[in-house]
């Protein structure tokens, strides 16, 4: 039996996309904003004891439910509360079901090789395996849907060709979608009827919905999901689910929310960026024949992806990861398109010469995430910069090696050459990641803030940071750190003798002024300088102290 027909193939996938999650899990510090939130956010569930509301130092956080963070609340009291990897492993577990669910699902589709493709591609695409890095909602809810879909997918195939037999995917359906809004809200729901939708219209036959017993199926839901609703209207009086519905769900339905508005179309724009190297089989994924669309499957997967494609197109916020819950989809239809290039050659045609030219050029993206490492190296990399410019070389290596396998694919058609050629962009992701961005230290001003009180001969008893509010500044620092202006830092420094002050540059000059009219006696700063990418803007970082007593004896 040929390697990739064996399911030694599917393990070899998963060992190696385990182990290269697992590296960047640890090496990658707290990103902001999002993912130091949802971390801090768990870590304060998790000392607190309450499991019902979610707050992120006092403020209630009322961006999910509760779901992600009893999740990542429970990794981090085995793992450790304090260590960022606690909180993304559960990331490892959802992006690891999601490989295996994906093959399963190929299986009914293809032949073992091909549904080895569609994980292959899933699990090295740019924005996945991005995901997967880092301690969100994101790669959970993927998996979700995948399993949502899933049974669904069962249910339809199973209503044209056993009509007469009861199916038990439905409890899985709706066990999987209760699930998913306990992590993310609505979005598996919406899903879900896009997806029937669509079928409905396009088969003009509604009868098979019956299968999915939506009496029982609703009541499932809600027992599953009310209880917490209900606890956490009564532990809030109704603010939560308030801020929930008004202030993040209908705020990004109703405009693009925090900065992230784009135009219809973003996603179509930047989708072969984001699922590279899937990128050269987009070339053809939708010539599909009239024989093709005849099989239920394949309906299933347009059904799936088309609807909820549309509707991220019209929603004013954007943002890259909102396709995951549709990109299982698109990887199956794409592992089609391997499987007609590796058994027909394109005509010989100005068509068939096009479709070569874009598979040509597609392949070699790979050299733009390189460059983009290496100007990142060179503009981020500050103290760390010959660390960051020597995993930057090796993402120029592998963009090369991933070259001349994606090239050899397209020009001999054989398995051997594709999966060589998305093995090799899959570690070029990982190097960018695991490798470069954790090298990039002028981008980390936290940990450097927190690696420079780490280092100081007296533990502060309290600190405050002006100015600088990030959320990992709060997760490498704890609950108690103080966010206030540069005079209220002042004054915290008079309250709480050998205390530490940390004053980004625009509020230095307030804080002088308020510590002079004070009385207040400063020791010589530590400045440290970086980049809040959150913001978008340099930042120059300075830790005060006081000498001790001297603010009382200015007062006398």
């Amino acid at each position: 039996m040929p390697f990739f027909d064996s399911r030694a193939a599917l393990y070899a996938l998963l060992a190696l996309v385990t182990l290269v999650v697992l590296v960047g899990h640890h090496a990658v510090p707290p990103m902001d904003r999002d993912e130091s939130r949802f971390a801090q956010a768990s870590r304060q569930m998790q000392q607190t004891g309450d499991y019902v509301t979610v707050r992120f130092q006092d403020e209630l956080r009322a961006k999910k439910p509760a779901g992600i963070y009893w999740l990542q609340s429970g990794f981090a009291s085995l793992m450790g509360v304090d260590d960022i990897a606690a909180y993304r492993f559960v990331n490892v577990l959802a992006f690891l079901a999601a490989i295996l669910m994906l093959y399963h699902m190929g299986l009914q589709l293809y032949e073992p090789r091909a549904a080895l493709a569609a994980s292959a591609l899933l699990a090295s695409g740019f924005i996945v395996l991005g995901e997967a890095h880092l301690a969100k909602t994101d790669t959970l809810l993927m998996m979700l849907a995948l399993g949502q879909q899933w049974a669904l997918m069962g249910l339809y195939i199973r209503a044209e060709t056993a009509p007469d037999k009861s199916d038990g995917r439905w409890l899985w359906f709706w066990l999987t979608m209760a699930a998913g809004i306990m992590v993310k809200g609505p979005v598996l729901p919406g899903l879900a009827v896009l997806t029937v939708l669509a079928l409905c219209v396009w088969d003009r036959r509604v009868k098979w919905v019956s299968r999915l017993r939506l009496g029982y199926g609703v009541l499932l839901v809600l027992v599953l999901c009310l209880p917490w609703a209900i606890m956490v209207s009564a532990a809030t009086d109704g603010a939560f689910l308030n801020i929930a519905v008004k202030g993040d769900f209908l705020a990004k339905v109703q405009s693009g929310q925090e900065s992230h508005g784009a135009p219809p179309g973003s996603y179509a724009l930047l989708l072969g960026l984001l699922i590279w190297p899937a990128t050269p089989l987009l070339v053809t994924v939708f010539s599909a024949s009239r024989a093709t669309l005849s099989v239920p499957a394949i309906r299933f997967l347009l059904a799936w992806m088309i609807p909820f494609w549309i509707m991220l197109e019209l929603i004013p916020t954007k943002l890259p990861h909102y396709i995951l819950p549709v990109l299982p989809a698109l990887m199956l239809l794409l592992a089609g398109r391997v499987v007609s290039s590796v058994d027909a050659r394109p005509p010989a045609s100005w068509r068939g010469h096009v479709d070569l030219a874009l598979r040509y050029v597609s392949v070699g993206l790979g050299f733009g995430f390189a460059a983009t490492a290496v100007l990142g190296a060179m503009t981020f990399g500050g103290a760390g910069s010959r660390t960051a410019m020597l995993w930057a070389l090796l993402t120029l290596l592998l963009a090369t090696v991933a070259l001349w396998f994606g090239h050899q694919w397209i020009k001999r058609r054989l398995w051997t050459p594709f999966f060589a050629f998305v093995g090799a962009a899959l570690l070029l992701h990982v190097t960018v990641f695991s490798g470069v961005v954790p090298a990039l230290s002028r981008l980390h001003v936290s940990r450097a803030i927190a690696n420079q009180i780490a280092m100081m001969d007296q533990t502060p008893t309290a600190i405050a940071a002006a100015g600088y509010h990030e959320p990992s500044l709060v997760f490498h620092l704890g609950r108690d750190l103080l966010l206030v202006d540069g005079r209220e830092a002042a004054l915290f420094l008079v309250e709480a003798p050998g205390g530490l002050a940390i004053i980004e540059q625009r509020q230095n000059a307030d804080f002088i002024a308020a510590a002079a009219a004070l009385g207040l006696r400063l020791q010589a700063p530590t400045q440290i300088d970086g980049y809040n990418m959150s913001k978008g803007q340099d930042v120059e970082i300075h830790l005060y102290r006081a000498e001790m007593f001297d603010a009382k004896a200015g007062r006398e």
